[in-house]
């Protein structure tokens, strides 16, 4: 060692603080293993993780001994072997799924069990201004380290972020493409964490997302259980979700700060089902007409099959569609009478008219378009016509 690195000469006589670092120096094994099982205790996402207590208590133990070498050298600054570890754990940590602000907080949390240490040392010691000046240097140094870990973390999530972003064009692509292999689509599956033997569920909204909102979508899904990938095509934004029971908390985040409408496929097996699943969602956004809201294939399947054969393919089809776009009052008295079970009551008080007044519309429906909505294929020919208009 010499002046520039100890800050004091060699034949010297050691300072109050490296005397007090080599005090806990001698005692570093239980002093480890207290602050390793402090983090472990106040910090939530360290025990959440799968983190192999070995290897916590072996990185804990690293990074105090080399706070006890900088305090007995009386450095505020890390040594290029100290940045390079503290950014390759940064980097490891991100990699475990540790958040960047659990990390900085596990080293203040290790090196409070120092400085308690510490406390008891100065009840015996009368030259306690010297070693508080040297604590507050050690925290120096604690900060330097602590900057370098943060920087290696973030590398890493940046890397991680660029390599899902890659991945998940990969799988919008296969998704897409027909003439990709199943095979292909399987293993891009498989890098986004998905089960490709799995059952999945897809759900497309129409509104492009810049990367700002996509990454908003994502932190939404990830707020819930399940898994959900967030996939920016063009033109579209594309949610794979698996092994979970529809909810809204997809469809929820989809529609926030303006977003939809939105088409949500079904629940449909392997690589397979989930192509079917998002050609379910893009159907059932057809047959919704840009109407905002959700659309679900499950719901509206009848009127998607409709929209697919064309309108020239079913009878009656053609007027019906004309009378609904040019008469939107009389579709939505058919739309309210098929919604609420074909009461007439029901319709009138959903859409605050007298029932009179909605049984005379559905009979002016009945003159334009020939189609009885009190019969079977008078009322779903109706129905479809509406939801196409």
């Amino acid at each position: 060692m010499d002046l520039a690195t100890t800050g004091r000469r060699p034949d010297a006589e050691p300072t109050a603080a490296a005397c007090v670092a080599a005090y806990l120096q001698a005692d570093l094994a239980r002093l480890a293993a207290r602050a390793a099982a402090e983090i472990l205790k106040q910090i939530e996402s360290f025990r959440r993780q799968d983190l192999p207590r070995a290897d916590h208590d072996a990185h804990v133990r690293f990074f105090l001994e080399a706070g006890l070498r900088a305090l007995g050298e009386g450095r505020t600054a890390a040594t290029d072997a100290e940045r390079e570890a503290a950014r390759a754990y940064g980097e490891r940590r991100a990699g475990d799924g540790v958040p960047a602000e659990d990390l900085m907080l596990s080293f203040y949390v290790a090196f409070r069990a120092v400085w308690e240490e510490v406390c008891d040392v100065l009840a015996q010691r009368d030259d306690l201004g010297d070693l508080l000046s040297s604590m507050e240097r050690t925290m120096l140094w604690v900060q330097h380290i602590t900057g370098e870990v943060g920087a290696g973390h973030r590398d890493a999530q940046a890397c991680a972020s660029m390599a899902r972003l890659a991945a998940g064009r990969r799988l919008a692509e296969a998704l897409d493409d027909p003439a990709v292999p199943e095979s292909d689509l399987h293993t891009a599956l498989e890098r986004l964490d998905f089960d490709p033997r799995g059952e999945f569920q897809l759900w497309v909204s129409r509104r492009p997302a810049d990367p700002h909102r996509l990454r908003a979508i994502q932190s939404r899904l990830e707020e819930g259980p399940g898994h959900f990938v967030a996939l920016d095509t063009p033109g579209e934004v594309v949610v794979v979700g698996q092994d979970r029971e529809p909810n809204a908390q997809v469809e929820t985040a989809l529609l926030a700060d303006g977003g939809g409408p939105v088409g949500a496929g079904l629940v449909r097996s392997g690589p397979a089902g989930a192509r079917r699943s998002i050609d379910d969602a893009r159907r059932a956004l057809c047959a919704g007409r840009g109407r905002p809201g959700v659309h679900r294939y499950a719901d509206i399947w009848p009127f998607a099959l409709v929209a697919d054969a064309g309108a020239s393919r079913v009878p009656q089809l053609d007027e019906a569609l004309e009378t609904a776009r040019s008469n939107p009052h009389l579709a939505e008295a058919v739309r309210e009478f098929a919604d609420h079970g074909f009461s007439v009551a029901a319709a009138a008080r959903a859409l605050n008219v007298h029932a009179n007044t909605l049984t005379y519309r559905l009979e002016r429906w009945h003159e334009l378009t020939g189609l009885d909505c009190r019969t079977y294929t008078g009322l779903f020919t109706s129905r479809a016509a509406v939801e196409l208009s």
